[in-house]
């Protein structure tokens, strides 16, 4: 049954000449409807009951047709402002990213929360060669692929040879270790005795210089700041005296000092020891009896 909408001489007179606007003006319907400001499902609906199915094919081929002549005209320039150049680099990577992944464009699309229209139409563009670009040349630095580390160093200074791809180069191969800081004797030598200042922290002093601390402590071994002074011996000769006498033991008595505050008690057993200053000898003699003693 037929609306009586579409029956109205007014509304019909008004979508034909829309209709036929729209085909002299080589746009898609949603474009056209988008200018115009009008309802692309009353507009779909319109065109089936003013033309039928079979008009509304012929429309559509004499669409892809135009697109065809516009494709072999060659492609077109390029806009040169950056958000141009931007959304093309985005758009090309995708299609590239689609077109290895196996994927169809509806599940990649989904899978990437992309508009599958305009994952499609930039698919169609790139593939007809009205816009080439190179996105890789676009990414930022900190995009870009990073050497693995953990190669050795022979492997890092062999590259890949590619003879179509690569340019000549007159510069020799270069170490890529060459980055590394390196430090003279003075330089060594000045960071190890500020190190070494009372009150300084070896931590401090490897933040100041941006230097690993264990760099510091191989310097001090290099330099002889990490050797301990070796105790210096000394030849003692002790004379027996006669022949038949009972030799004493010695006494180094100037090999230990007091400490502050305290003097040295000679007892009557040659025992030396240390007490506070004015102290009776009987009475330490008599003190040191009662320790032993106890033990």
């Amino acid at each position: 049954m037929v609306s009586k909408r579409f029956q109205n001489t007014a509304w019909r007179s008004y979508w034909s000449t829309h209709i036929e606007a729209w085909r002299r003006s080589g746009l898609t319907r949603t474009k056209y409807c988008r200018d115009h400001r009008l309802n692309k499902a009353t507009f779909d609906r319109w065109l089936k009951q003013l033309e039928g199915a079979e008009a509304a094919k012929k429309a559509a081929e004499l669409l892809r047709e135009q697109r065809r002549q516009r494709r072999r005209r060659g492609p077109s320039p390029l806009c040169k402002s950056k958000r141009s150049i931007a959304v093309q680099a985005f758009w090309a990577m995708h299609v590239e990213a689609l077109n290895w992944s196996g994927l169809c464009a509806t599940h990649y699309a989904n899978a990437h929360n992309l508009s599958l229209v305009s994952l499609r139409r930039w698919r169609d563009l790139f593939d007809s060669g009205e816009v080439e670009i190179d996105w890789r040349a676009y990414l930022h630095p900190s995009a870009r692929a990073k050497i693995s580390s953990g190669a050795s160093s022979a492997a890092k200074q062999e590259a890949a040879k590619e003879d179509l791809t690569d340019a000549a180069k007159s510069d020799p191969p270069r170490d890529r270790r060459s980055n590394r800081r390196s430090f003279t004797d003075e330089e060594k030598l000045a960071i190890v005795l500020e190190a070494e200042k009372p009150g300084v922290s070896v931590a401090a002093v490897c933040r100041s210089h941006d230097i690993a601390t264990s760099m510091v402590f191989r310097w001090r071994v290099q330099f002889g700041f990490g050797e301990k002074e070796r105790a210096k011996l000394a030849a003692v000769a002790v004379d027996d005296g006669p022949t038949g006498v009972v030799s004493t033991p010695v006494v180094l008595h100037d090999l230990l000092q007091p400490p502050e505050g305290m003097t040295v008690v000679q007892l009557a057993t040659g025992r030396r020891v240390f007490a506070p200053k004015g102290s009776d000898p009987d009475a330490v003699l008599q003190q040191i009896r009662k320790e032993e003693a106890a033990r």
